[in-house]
């Protein structure tokens, strides 16, 4: 799974990028660029913040079967599941909590205004052409949720296809071990009139395995199953004046579970957008996008109803760019108006609704960005004002500061919030009660990193980190001994962490990456002071190698060590650390045809992520691709 990161992807570095000499003969490479950290396109070189790339590729390499066995293997990322593929999954950045970290799918916020949190399961592999990392506080940029950091899932986008054609396309089956199997099929390119065009659908089963251990409530000795239909699109065309362009990713599943009454979840997921591009001039352009997401959940039984969880979002983003050039410095400024909705149609199984079901948020931003030779300044402002507790400022500053040839040194300083989901404020069961009365989150962070392409082979890239929140949203007995559940702003949390990630090309054939994430999430809270928060992740280290002995033929191999983590605020309960390795095998059978056999967990590692639920064991994933 690290393997993939054999090309320098997996730090987001710059060996990702294709090499080119210049008029002496040196090596030099092609900038990449970015869209999550800064809203806008940017350089990932010259970038103030930490950002990883996961590029199409690094997917295919990969012998992960699901989104959260894909992204728990980057560093700074913390997945947490309660089973294997289908089960509830939640993803982190740098100690944060799954709510404090936002998810976008092409840029829209896909996340459940109930949870807080996003059905990872509902965004298929076979559907995102890559995915950007932004860790650290973002708040000044998309709002609410980003203090840990963004993850943003961009699909398929279509166009020219690589090879030049105009049209081109793919056929994938496979089967999988515990039993099941998957068929996807995906077609891009251009047409005649110059519209860019991507088009895919997955369906993909498994009768899974038992998700809990013995003595875990709900506890059911049975195997549980998954099966989702899904399907993307993206269309787009350019004009003299600008551009249109639309994208969306629905999902429908079903999943079982442990659990009593009820043990099954039917689940419906969309992302959409459509927006417009005007270009001013050369340097100044306009953007207006409508966006729209759902996440509806209906929990059941063998004749029993369970909790309906239904939520709907839609809004408008409006902004303006200017870029501008004085005395060899260059000049960026952006400004923009977001507004969204926020809908809840639920109950849960006294069917009792929420008492309130919809929420209005408008926000104000603006940036300001410094490029003059060898540095690099990014500013960000912004207000956001929420009818259910008020308004929120939060602000960003950061620096790069390229030392020398190849070696950029980073510094960022931001503020952030999260605001409470609608079961935080309004959840309507009487022995687990909403609170209106609370307030959203607040945290301040800061990085310092430095970045190091020494050669067109290795690549470097350290980070060094703080995060405090405040008013942490926390559930716990409204008096000692009591049933009822209520949640409050209790929590003071503080992370202080350590990223390192080195890639190196040995050769033609041989490649490998080197993970370090070091991290220490305490809880400055009354009562607990100096523990570790629960669940949170203090020691992780990854290592890769790819193997390409013919032109037809890549090996990987990929191994995680997971460190041990405490699964309760007062530290009594550790889960205990873990070792994985993964192995991949792509054959090409000719220019069109591939095979792939992949083994997630080799050796069948049996641990936690989450306390009395089994994480994944051994995935076996053989597969065939057709490309037309």
């Amino acid at each position: 799974m690290l393997a993939l990161a054999l090309t320098g992807a997996l730090a987001g570095t710059a060996v990702a990028q294709d090499a080119q000499t210049d008029e002496q003969g040196a090596t030099k490479l092609d900038r990449l660029l970015i869209t999550t950290p800064l809203r806008r396109e940017s350089s990932l070189e010259r970038s103030t913040s930490s950002v990883t790339v996961v590029s199409e590729e690094d997917i295919k390499l990969s012998a992960a079967p699901d989104l959260p066995s894909l992204l728990k293997s980057y560093p700074g990322v913390t997945v947490t599941s309660n089973g294997g593929m289908g089960a509830d999954s939640s993803v982190s950045l740098r100690g944060a909590t799954a709510a404090q970290t936002l998810v976008l799918v092409n840029g829209v916020r896909a996340g459940s205004a109930t949870l807080g949190t996003v059905n990872l399961s509902a965004i298929p592999l076979t559907s995102i052409e890559r995915i950007e990392i932004a860790k650290g506080g973002h708040s000044a940029q998309y709002g609410a949720d980003a203090i840990g950091g963004i993850i943003n899932i961009i699909t398929k986008q279509g166009g020219v296809c690589a090879d030049g054609r105009k049209s081109c396309g793919t056929a994938t089956v496979g089967v999988l071990h515990p039993w099941g199997g998957y068929l996807s099929g995906s077609v891009q390119g251009q047409s005649e009139q110059g519209v860019n065009y991507a088009f895919g659908a997955q369906v993909i089963g498994t009768q899974g395995y038992d998700f809990t251990l013995p003595g875990t409530y709900g506890h059911d000795p049975d195997k549980d199953g998954f099966v989702q239909g899904s399907a993307n699109f993206a269309l787009s065309k350019d004009f003299d004046w600008g551009r249109l362009y639309a994208d969306g990713l629905y999902a429908r599943g079903r999943n079982q579970y442990d659990s009593q009454p009820t043990d099954q979840t039917d689940t419906h997921n969309f992302s959409g957008r459509l927006g417009a591009r005007i270009d001013h001039s050369d340097n100044w352009s306009s953007t207006v996008e409508l966006t729209s997401a759902l996440d509806y959940a209906s929990n059941f039984g063998h004749g029993v109803e369970g909790d309906d969880f239904d939520t709907l979002r839609y809004g408008i983003l409006a902004s303006t760019q200017k870029t501008f050039e004085v005395n060899d410095a260059r000049h960026t400024v952006l400004g923009g108006v977001e507004a969204y909705r926020d809908s809840v149609d639920g109950s849960t199984v006294s069917d009792v609704a929420y008492a309130r079901t919809k929420r209005d948020l408008a926000a104000v931003f603006g940036q300001y960005s410094f490029e003059y030779q060898a540095l690099t300044i990014d500013t960000g402002l912004r207000y956001d004002h929420d009818e259910q507790f008020g308004g929120a400022t939060t602000f960003n500053i950061g620096a790069s500061y390229e030392l020398t040839d190849g070696l950029v040194a980073r510094a960022s300083y931001a503020t952030g919030f999260r605001a409470p989901t609608f079961n935080d404020l309004y959840y309507p069961d009487p022995f687990t009660p909403g609170n209106p009365d609370l307030k959203p989150e607040k945290s301040r962070s800061f990085e310092v990193g430095l970045k190091w392409q020494a050669t067109a082979q290795t690549s470097l890239d350290i980070a060094v980190y703080h995060m405090r929140v405040k008013d942490q949203i926390n559930w716990a007995p409204i008096a000692p001994g009591s049933f009822i559940w209520q949640p409050d702003n209790i929590d003071q949390v503080e992370v202080t962490g350590f990223e390192a990630t080195l890639a190196h090309v040995f050769n033609e054939q041989w490649s490998g990456t080197l993970g370090i994430d070091l991290r220490d999430p305490l809880n400055k809270s009354p009562g607990v002071h100096g523990k570790y928060v629960p669940y949170g992740d203090r020691f992780k280290a990854t290592a890769g190698l790819a193997y390409k002995p013919t032109e037809k033929l890549e090996l990987s191999a990929a191994v995680i060590y997971g460190g041990a983590r405490y699964a309760d605020a007062a530290n009594t309960i550790k889960l205990p650390d873990y070792v994985t390795a993964d192995f991949t095998a792509l054959y090409a059978l000719d220019a069109q045809s591939q095979f792939k056999f992949s083994v997630a967990n080799a050796f069948n590692e049996q641990y936690q992520t989450k306390l009395g639920y089994r994480a994944p064991g051994r995935t076996i994933d053989f597969s065939f691709t057709r490309s037309f």
